[in-house]
């Protein structure tokens, strides 16, 4: 992630915190890519709105064909263990 943010070097911000980009694109490099816009972090990009409503849409699929199932339970607990939730 260092390295990300090196390459970046003198990147505006646009009033963000760096903590809250990271936590916005799930420190993910092609995530973050997509939120600079003319070396400037904008995090209301669409195409970064569009990977977060698949995301939820996929999640949503997912609960859907197995809740109640012990598959939703492994689901939750993978997304539990990975440290956003």
């Amino acid at each position: 992630m260092d390295r990300w943010w090196d390459r970046r070097g003198g990147i505006d911000m646009g009033g963000y915190e760096k903590s809250e980009v990271e936590d916005t694109t799930g420190r993910i490099p092609l995530l973050l890519d997509m939120c600079v816009v003319d070396n400037k972090i904008d995090l209301t990009r669409t195409r970064l709105t569009e990977v977060y409503e698949k995301a939820v849409s996929f999640v949503q699929e997912i609960n859907t064909v197995t809740q109640g199932t012990p598959k939703w339970k492994w689901y939750v607990r993978l997304v539990r263990c990975s440290g956003r939730y």
